[in-house]
């Protein structure tokens, strides 16, 4: 047995309190029996879920870095405590802030910003980290617009209001405020995940027709289902992320049963709609997606 605090987290000082020596552990960590999170710092791998691993890691790391300071987490490492779901974070480092100004640092594992004000500052399972608010505008700012959409998409869907962001983005002058602005404007808190901010955010920058979210339509069969993105009853589109067939199974159910309920589902919405547009992580990461929906745009009759 490894000894693992409330956290899950194994430190290489309290396994060798149980005789556990650090050739144990190294074994461990080839074996893939540990996962190494940082330097002396460690994780049961079967404990470890199946999808979004990487996210996982990095929320250990972070809890495991914030028992070794008193100060508060920020950033991403902030948007990792509080379940911000992020685009294409930056985890190389944990982030921390001081409340003074000037005098950050950043080292292979750590980040201290500087300027960060008590009243910022919540607790949130019993860690300090940065308050919602200004978690969403630091990890927005001088982002990418998809990035910042994703960013104040998800702090909507937690409950954030629109007055919140936009008091935190006008009490400090703010490197890359624009981008904040300019994502608060689209924001919707129905977007479900950075995938689908990711595919409107495309949308926007292409001065495309923008879709309602979450559509609902009752199918033939009796079912209500929701599509990710519509235009009426001429299109509607669909982000296929891996959620879809692979994290959200049914009890009993394998992906190819997820693959052909989906293809039904599909069939059937095709009795209430005029097209189905589908798309992937990879056609957002190559351009491919807005050119597809341009086209199906075009034959649906929304482009003039």
């Amino acid at each position: 047995m490894w000894p693992t605090d409330e956290f899950g987290i194994i430190r290489k000082d309290a396994a060798r309190d149980v005789g556990r020596s650090d050739r144990d552990v190294l074994r461990a960590v080839r074996s893939n029996e540990l996962t190494l999170l940082e330097p002396g710092m460690y994780a049961l791998t079967e404990s470890l879920p199946e999808y979004d691993v990487a996210d996982a890691i990095y929320l250990l790391r972070c809890i495991a870095a914030a028992g070794e300071s008193e100060l508060p987490l920020t950033h991403e490492s902030a948007a990792a405590v509080h379940g911000l779901d992020l685009l294409a974070p930056d985890q190389a480092r944990v982030h921390f802030a001081k409340e003074r100004r000037g005098g950050g640092r950043s080292t292979r594992y750590r980040h201290v910003h500087s300027g960060l004000p008590d009243d910022s500052v919540v607790v949130v399972n019993g860690l300090l980290v940065s308050s919602l608010a200004r978690t969403t505008v630091d990890v927005a700012a001088g982002r990418s617009f998809a990035q910042a959409l994703a960013a104040v998409d998800g702090a909507r869907r937690l409950g954030l209001t629109a007055a919140e962001i936009e008091a935190e983005l006008s009490r400090r002058r703010v490197r890359g405020a624009a981008v904040v602005a300019a994502a608060l404007r689209y924001a919707d808190r129905r977007s479900a995940n950075p995938g689908e901010s990711w595919g409107r955010a495309q949308m926007i920058e292409a001065r495309l027709p923008l879709p309602d979210l979450q559509c609902e339509f009752s199918l033939r069969d009796g079912r209500t289902v929701y599509t990710d993105y519509g235009w009426g009853d001429r299109l509607v589109g669909e982000f296929d992320g891996l959620r879809k067939y692979c994290r959200d199974l049914k009890p009993g159910q394998n992906t190819e049963d997820a693959v052909v309920a989906e293809k039904i589902r599909e069939d059937r919405l095709r009795d209430l709609v005029g097209d189905v547009a589908r798309w992937i992580h990879a056609d957002l990461r190559s351009g491919a997606m807005i050119p597809m929906l341009k086209h199906r745009m075009e034959r649906a009759g929304l482009l003039r």
